[in-house]
């Protein structure tokens, strides 16, 4: 009795915690049933030419965004819980945010006009660049992280996410051109965007007159995050990587192929950032009160991981052909092989997103940029290498190769970081000596 008494005030106590992760899971699954849905039917709709081809056009966008996003997230959502006053970190941050972004804009402008024989591309690289200037008013959501009430982001964004999709079923049926979706996408970001900045402003009750650009900040703030804005650039560059040099060795359609199994293998990983979100003040809280419950806190935080990426990565590894065949048909075929190897990858971005918070906490950033430019270098040599005979399929186990040893066994070569490799070593424990005790 006393021990399912322990058991429910425990689960009591984190309610809170509990409740936050169900809505960022909504909002997951939210987006999860559209990708089955609407984005596989863009992809069998557009072919895996076409398809390739705006991948192509987002990779080069998503390589930038790191620019825009300037390492700064976790930096400012951890002053925020510390301090009450909220209002010039959250505005500063937007400003830093807002003029790297328009910055990237135009860089992307002026390089898209070295593709001259590839106008198309060009187009669509323009358009989606918009992206990097709207996402800058995506800081506001570190307000509803700060506060483990990601209810009013979710709604936001799955707003957003719902209203465009509806549009993109629309287009689909009427038969728009590949231009009109990269336009959706900008949409979506600037619908989410400003629903956000609405909630804001309704729960915090501040006006603009409120905010005040705070130069001592910021300076401390970039001076802090120059690591993590490389570091989240390399971490960016080398997960594109494979469809970057995909597109420069083998074309548009391998982009579209793998790009097709990607977006099934990925799918999931959504679950890795919305349980390490929910749970990050209350790692914070437990670092303050002793080390050791700091570390058994990860220790669990890891288990919850490894047990939810390991046993999705069995399903997907033994029933890859029937999904591959089942959701893309015969316009993708044999891309079965290349899910199979892909989804492991899932282990270790998992392992790789819950100990980036451990360098945070502990201010160890750097050795994440060390890390990822290791894995980097890793993925070119393997890609270079395997693409060329195995096309695809070698560029997807590049990336798991280089994705393992970047989260977890590069973490083992150094001092300071080698009791984040333990845990993440032990994690896997959990199916030897099943317990709730690991999660709980």
């Amino acid at each position: 009795m006393e021990i399912q008494l322990s058991f429910f005030e425990k689960v009591k106590a984190k309610r809170k915690i509990i409740f936050n992760s169900f809505w960022v899971i909504l909002d997951k699954i939210i987006r999860m049933l559209g990708g089955l849905i609407v984005g596989i039917w863009v992809s069998r709709y557009l072919g895996p030419y076409n398809f390739g081809k705006i991948n192509y056009a987002s990779s080069i966008i998503a390589v930038c965004l790191p620019f825009v996003n300037m390492g700064m997230n976790n930096l400012v959502l951890t002053d925020m819980i510390r301090t009450k006053d909220q209002g010039p970190i959250l505005f500063t941050a937007l400003g830093l945010k807002m003029i790297s972004g328009s910055i990237m804009f135009l860089g992307i402008y002026l390089f898209s006009f070295t593709m001259h024989d590839d106008h198309l591309t060009r187009i669509l690289l323009i358009i989606l660049s918009l992206q990097c200037i709207f996402q800058s008013a995506d800081i506001f959501d570190l307000f509803n992280q700060s506060r483990t009430e990601s209810k009013n982001t979710v709604i936001a964004k799955s707003s957003a996410y719902i209203v465009i999709n509806i549009t993109k079923a629309i287009a689909l049926i009427v038969g728009f051109d590949l231009v009109f979706f990269a336009w959706l996408t900008v949409a979506e970001t600037l619908l989410g965007t400003s629903i956000l900045l609405f909630f804001y402003f309704k729960i915090s009750r501040q006006s603009i007159s409120n905010w005040v650009f705070d130069k001592k900040f910021a300076k401390e703030l970039l001076k802090r995050s120059w690591p993590l804005i490389i570091s989240d650039v390399f971490i960016t560059f080398y997960m594109r990587l494979d469809q970057l040099m995909l597109k420069s060795q083998v074309g548009y359609t391998e982009v579209g192929r793998y790009s097709a199994v990607v977006r099934i293998s990925e799918m999931h990983y959504f679950l890795a950032s919305a349980v390490c979100i929910s749970v990050y003040p209350s790692i914070i809280r437990l670092k303050e009160r002793s080390e050791a419950d700091f570390l058994r806190g990860f220790q669990r935080l890891f288990n919850i991981l490894t047990t939810i990426s390991v046993g999705i990565a069995l399903v997907v590894s033994v029933f890859a052909n029937d999904i591959t065949h089942g959701l893309y048909g015969v316009r993708y075929p044999g891309i079965g092989p290349i899910l199979s190897v892909h989804i492991w990858t899932g282990v270790f971005v998992f392992l790789g997103v819950g100990a980036s918070n451990w360098f945070f906490v502990n201010n160890y950033q750097r050795y994440i940029l060390i890390f990822t430019v290791i894995g980097l270098v890793c993925n070119v040599i393997l890609n270079l290498i395997l693409i060329p005979r195995y096309q695809s399929l070698g560029s997807a186990m590049a990336t798991l190769i280089s994705q393992m040893f970047a989260a977890v066994i590069a973490n083992a070569f150094v001092k300071k970081t080698r009791p984040i490799f333990w845990l993440q070593i032990r994690s896997f424990l959990v199916f030897i000596t099943p317990s709730l005790k690991n999660y709980i």
